[in-house]
């Protein structure tokens, strides 16, 4: 594990537990399915890494029949992780969201793409080689939908007054600013991968300073607004 892995494992474990202790403070439900899909990320990106280990040469007949397995590439492990990406924000969303027809819309996008998803792996075969094309394209399409509906009832209640003090607004504008701007660098990926280091320095580098800003906006979207809710218990008091 390089040093950028490490910082980036820092910071992902960092807003899950900012996420973990606003809610031990608030029991707060709507924002219980972002934190759990955070600490999906903190495991998936952990577990994920098994493959340094087989990079090395053990005497060890499981360890063997891993390497020469399927499992050898953490493909699968990050087709799964895609899914439940999209089922774990589109159950935050769905709590959020008051409008019966929005609700109905992220249903809708989640069961369309789960299913499509499904179908392309039944037929490809490729689940432990490849991800499925463009998934990454349409899980930002998907996103910027389920974030769209959030802003538009913000936006018509009187929420809006009041929305810097919601981890809410923070969340989803993070995780909506992130899809938008690595988008370009996935859909090109395939150009370039092969061909030009200089490309794979500047994707390393560019995903780092990415994640690092995301990450710390999850962060500062759970403590800064925990002030919030414990001036409001106060005065309920």
């Amino acid at each position: 594990m390089n040093f950028d892995d490490f910082i980036f494992h820092i910071i992902e474990l960092i807003a899950a537990l900012s996420g973990s202790y606003y809610y031990l403070m608030t029991k707060a439900q709507s924002v219980r399915p972002f934190i759990w899909f955070l600490w999906v990320i903190v495991f998936v990106e952990t577990f994920g890494m098994y493959g340094y280990i087989l990079l090395n040469n053990y005497d060890n007949e499981i360890f063997i029949w891993i390497k020469n397995s399927v499992f050898c590439r953490n493909t699968w492990l990050y087709n799964i992780f895609d899914l439940s990406t999209l089922f774990f924000l589109g159950l935050f969303f769905k709590r959020i969201l008051k409008i019966n027809v929005s609700k109905k819309l992220v249903n809708f996008i989640i069961v369309f793409i789960t299913c499509s998803t499904i179908l392309y792996f039944c037929l490809s075969g490729n689940f432990f080689r490849a991800s499925i094309p463009y998934d990454f394209l349409m899980q930002t399409l998907a996103i910027f939908t389920f974030v769209l509906l959030y802003y538009y009832e913000l936006l018509s209640s009187d929420k809006i007054l009041f929305f810097y003090k919601s981890p809410i607004f923070y969340l989803s504008t993070g995780v909506l600013l992130w899809h938008l701007s690595v988008s370009p660098l996935f859909i090109f990926d395939g150009y370039f991968y092969e061909i030009n280091k200089d490309f794979i320095e500047f994707q390393s580098l560019y995903l780092l300073i990415a994640n690092i800003l995301l990450y710390s906006c999850y962060t500062f979207g759970f403590l800064y607004t925990l002030q919030f809710y414990k001036k409001q218990s106060v005065v309920k008091k």
